[in-house]
């Protein structure tokens, strides 16, 4: 008896053991943030045309009323799905700031912008924590879909704020935390409640919000 209660035991610490390793390993590549396989993989997901049909970029980008002249910066830019549109909204004139931690996307909108004959980008391979942008240097901040991928979004938010300029504006598109036919899995999505209250807890304050996004909340907040 004293025998086998020893080998249950030993099975079951291992069986505790085998959780652990496993659950870290999940978690590590939850907090990786790279749900795709390859570059090539991603950016077909992201330019799909049903992205269109919920997305509605274009609409998006109209309620952001940005103007010739304006600079922007694309955090998280990706395959530049909104990059593009806001360097045509600015102009020449204008100045677009697209940003990604993902070497690969940004080689990509390069390539992207060079083909489409935009000339009013920059590009930035930032860090996770920081954006790289300079300081008091942006009229309008755009995040879209990007926000739940920032895990030190205090200290994150404080950066914002100081590369805006003294009217700058902060936009973030994010998913609901529901589940939607698109998106982020449910763990990883944030709810609006606590978006607005990280933001206005960081010194920004609350300007507009729009609601025909089916599966994303749309928020405007000013420096």
């Amino acid at each position: 008896m004293i025998i086998r209660r020893k080998n249950y035991l030993t099975i079951f610490v291992k069986l505790i053991f085998i959780f652990f390793v496993i659950n870290a390993s999940a978690e590590e590549r939850h907090h990786s943030h790279s749900p795709f396989k390859s570059i090539d993989e991603y950016i077909q997901r992201m330019e799909s045309p049903d992205r269109v049909e919920w997305q509605k970029p274009d609409k998006v980008v109209d309620y952001l009323a940005i103007k010739n002249g304006d600079t922007v910066a694309d955090i998280g830019a990706g395959s530049g799905y909104f990059t593009v549109i806001l360097s045509r909204r600015i102009g020449d004139s204008g100045k677009v700031y697209a940003v990604d931690i993902e070497k690969g996307m940004i080689e990509y909108i390069e390539k992207r912008a060079q083909k489409e004959g935009l000339n009013n980008m920059n590009y930035i391979l930032a860090k996770p924590d920081d954006p790289l942008l300079p300081k008091s240097s942006v009229d309008l901040i755009f995040i879209c879909d990007t926000y739940h991928h920032i895990e030190k979004r205090d200290g994150y938010l404080k950066i914002l704020k100081d590369v805006l300029k003294k009217d700058g504006r902060l936009v973030i598109v994010d998913f609901h935390a529901v589940n939607t036919p698109v998106g982020p899995p449910l763990s990883m999505r944030i709810p609006k409640e606590r978006t607005v209250k990280e933001i206005l807890s960081a010194g920004f304050k609350a300007e507009a919000e729009y609601f025909f996004l089916p599966y994303q909340y749309f928020l405007i907040f000013s420096k």
